[in-house]
């Protein structure tokens, strides 16, 4: 199986996944290798199992699931919304590491369903003080099951990134869905 994108040719290989990227995105390759090595205590990223810069190569662990997409259209809708809601939590976690990761507000090929959640494709991220993993997702969860964010809760929780605020803005989000 080999996957082409914009930046970078991924493969399956010995049951890894091979992501090489093209000479002019040697940076982008950097940051994948930066954020993955960062996040890999997490979980929620796949395990980095070496990198090579002469080749601008990262071997990982090849994820078998399906992406998010396929999975808000295949699974019913209680198991949606727990798989969401984990999205949300590790879209918190990069919050308040300060990463920004980008795409989540569509992020159909960047989050894929396994045995656990997994985020994939770093190469854009980076660091900023106010990362808006969180916002960007709930946009996506609206698109998806049109539960919507109440604008005021969003705002306070934009402003410290504290884990009570996001506990009510999370509560708040799916408050129309009990499970």
């Amino acid at each position: 199986m080999i996957l082409k994108g914009k930046h970078s040719v991924v493969y399956v290989k010995n049951g890894k996944a091979v992501k090489v990227f093209k000479p002019e995105f040697r940076y982008n390759f950097w940051k994948e290798v930066r954020y993955l090595t960062v996040l890999q205590r997490r979980n929620f990223v796949p395990k980095l199992f070496s990198f090579y810069p002469d080749r601008l190569a990262i071997e990982m662990e090849f994820v078998n699931g399906i992406t998010i997409k396929d999975f808000v259209k295949e699974r019913e809708f209680e198991e949606v919304v727990e798989v969401l809601k984990r999205c949300l939590d590790i879209c918190f976690h990069l919050d308040r590491m300060r990463i920004q990761k980008e795409e989540m507000n569509h992020p159909q090929k960047h989050i894929i369903i396994a045995d656990r959640v997994v985020f994939i494709d770093f190469e854009r991220a980076y660091e900023n003080p106010n990362p808006s993993n969180v916002t960007q997702f709930l946009e996506y969860v609206r698109k998806v099951t049109g539960l919507k964010a109440d604008v005021e809760l969003v705002k306070r929780y934009k402003e410290y990134y504290r884990i009570g605020d996001y506990n009510i803005l999370k509560a708040n989000v799916f408050s129309a869905y009990i499970s």
